[in-house]
């Protein structure tokens, strides 16, 4: 991650205008202000008093998305029938399905047992919507 993660980073700040401040790379092609986010991020979570509650809040986070994403299937397929489809989902629908399944038992699980985890986790998934939406209303024009 400490490779991909500042290029994730950087590519919202082509994307998006309001933080084309991260996209900024050096002479040698690294996202300098995006590795710099990232260290600073990671260094809030070592620095952290509980690490277990880190990793259960990434846990939750990480989780989330990978159903968000697999349930994507499903709307594109809803919304796009006639798609070009050049990947297959073996086992489509019932392999996504139990995956959907096991992983919102997964997510409810979490949510019970540790809800203060769930809740910063869902807060900074809610604030990163923010910062996106907030974003968009600064101008639409890419980074070229």
């Amino acid at each position: 991650m400490i490779f991909a993660g500042p290029r994730i980073v950087q590519t919202m700040g082509e994307d998006l205008p309001a933080l084309r401040w991260l996209a900024q790379r050096s002479r040698a092609g690294i996202p300098v202000r995006a590795l710099a986010l990232q260290v600073a991020i990671t260094l809030v979570f070592i620095l952290k008093p509980d690490f277990k509650a880190v990793l259960v809040y990434a846990g939750f986070v990480l989780n989330l998305f990978t159903f968000l994403t697999v349930l994507g299937v499903f709307v594109l397929r809803w919304r796009q029938p006639a798609l070009p489809r050049p990947y297959r989902a073996w086992g489509y629908p019932i392999t996504p399905l139990i995956f959907l399944a096991l992983s919102a038992w997964t997510l409810v699980f979490i949510i019970k047992d540790k809800p203060t985890e769930s809740l910063y986790g869902l807060a900074t998934v809610a604030s990163g919507l923010l910062v996106y939406f907030a974003a968009q209303k600064f101008g639409r024009e890419p980074l070229s």
